[in-house]
């Protein structure tokens, strides 16, 4: 009998242990979820799985897209991407540093800065899948607050991750304007107002150099390095109409060039000296485009 008298003490124990559990558990998980400071990671990619990069603020909208694992603006123009520029966009987004989730299950962003006009940025992976963040305003001095459409939730981002990516489409269009590689070259017809010459290549003791009749080996080098390594320094307008390049003056440039390929195709560039500047108006022929380029050489 005395063994039983215990009983009742031990089962009343676990069944208020049991209560208090459960009551801890109700308590804490709306807390959890509603203002928690750990941040929910929405994804976690890698950057060798994104296929297209999706940017816009305000008036500025452009797609980044890979192709052939190369890296190509699409919208609002076609134009080579800067690679290195793209991937280090894509870096700051693919595990995209968030510091706290404000709220959860949200379908009005609008209360934290967050528009259709505000700053987007869209991941699209090699299934398609699209992983958004928008950002909104500021937090702090340091954090704006970010929504992801996929969960739904608020979080707060650092401002550097957003304020790195660049609503001027230069900045994510590459900078070598010319596809030069000399073991492609055939040939290289050059003209100027004086006269008209080629470059052609040729093996001396086992080594591709260029070789230009009635030019020293010093003026041909230059060229063959200013191809290969001259950059834009401004884009000034892309498909321009022939009013346009006549006014830069295209119509009488200082130097064409025209550079075959074994295939025989050719690309066509013409420059023109900007006066007291050791900088060059381009024209890209085949889209009419026209650059402010660094002529490196004299």
């Amino acid at each position: 009998m005395k063994r039983k008298g215990w009983f009742i003490p031990i089962a009343v124990f676990f069944v208020c242990t049991w209560f208090l559990i459960m009551y801890e558990q109700s308590t804490n998980e709306p807390y959890l979820a509603h203002t928690s400071n750990l941040a929910q990671l929405p994804w976690d990619k890698d950057i060798s799985e994104i296929q297209q990069v999706h940017f816009s603020a305000h008036s500025s909208s452009f797609v980044a897209e890979r192709i052939d694992n190369e890296w190509f603006i699409t919208n609002p123009i076609q134009s080579i991407a800067d690679s290195t520029y793209v991937y280090n966009v894509i870096s700051q987004f693919v595990s995209p540093g968030l510091i706290h989730t404000i709220e959860t299950e949200v379908t009005d962003p609008s209360s934290y800065g967050i528009y259709d006009y505000s700053p987007t940025m869209t991941l699209v992976d090699e299934n398609g899948a699209e992983y958004t963040l928008i950002a909104g305003s500021a937090a702090s001095d340091t954090t704006y607050y970010a929504y992801s459409p996929l969960t739904r939730c608020i979080y707060t981002i650092k401002k550097d991750i957003f304020d790195f990516v660049s609503s001027d489409l230069a900045s994510w269009r590459t900078k070598e304007y010319i596809t030069f590689n000399p073991e492609q070259v055939a040939k290289i017809n050059v003209t100027t107002p004086d006269t008209h010459y080629a470059i052609e290549p040729v093996s001396i003791e086992g080594n591709k150099a260029f070789y230009g009749e009635n030019l020293s080996q010093k003026e041909v080098d230059e060229l063959i390095n200013f191809l290969s390594l001259s950059k834009v320094d401004q884009f000034i307008i892309d498909d321009a109409s022939e009013h346009i390049i006549s006014s830069y003056g295209f119509n009488q440039p200082n130097l064409k060039v025209k550079i075959y390929d074994f295939s025989g195709n050719a690309t066509v560039f013409s420059f023109v000296k900007i006066q007291d500047s050791s900088s060059y108006y381009a024209l890209d022929h085949s889209k009419n485009s026209i650059y402010k380029v660094l002529f490196l050489l004299n």
